[in-house]
């Protein structure tokens, strides 16, 4: 029944921080779309092609957040 704890927490703890990961994303590529419009007058049309290196790029560190929240939280317990 511990273990079973255990992983549902580390489940939790990854797919919150990527979930997280993937909201801020979003909102910094939107953030860069408007920058681009007002400040360099680039349409909103055009495409950032470094979305996507964004987004795996958050992903891979929301993973390696998540593992190393719940190991901290795995040791404090255990002690």
């Amino acid at each position: 029944m511990i273990f079973l704890k255990w992983l549902s927490l580390l489940i939790f703890l990854v797919l919150g921080f990527m979930f997280s990961s993937i909201i801020l994303s979003c909102f910094i590529y939107f953030a860069a779309k408007i920058y681009l419009y007002f400040v360099r007058n680039i349409p909103f049309g055009t495409y950032l092609p470094g979305f996507f290196r964004i987004i795996k790029g958050f992903s891979f560190g929301a993973i390696i957040a998540g593992i190393g929240c719940w190991y901290v939280y795995y040791k404090k317990e255990k002690l």
